[in-house]
């Protein structure tokens, strides 16, 4: 997959396989993170951490400008955040008890 940075007007965007290289996830991922970040505000439920809206589309194509997702990137939940089972739920040990 090709990796698009769009200059508009002199602004710089991204595509969604640039904000998975930056979110050091995968293109599918990030895609995943824009259609469930999407369906959550339509439905009026927005999540932190849910992928901003796009700055721009593009052929209906999202993108985004730098600033947003360096934004983004420092308020999302990161591995180990929450998450999870609780210490001593019982269900941390997939064999069961020891």
């Amino acid at each position: 997959m090709h990796r698009y940075v769009v200059a508009v007007s002199q602004t710089e965007f991204l595509d969604l396989a640039a904000v998975a290289e930056l979110a050091d996830i995968g293109v599918d991922s990030a895609r995943t993170y824009h259609t469930r970040a999407a369906a959550n505000r339509r439905a009026g439920t927005p999540k932190p951490g849910d992928l901003p809206p796009p700055d721009l589309v593009i052929a209906n194509r999202p993108a985004w400008k730098p600033a947003t997702i360096e934004q983004w990137l420092t308020t999302r939940p990161g591995r180990g955040t929450g998450g999870g089972r609780p210490p001593g739920s019982g269900h941390s040990n997939p064999n069961g008890p020891a």
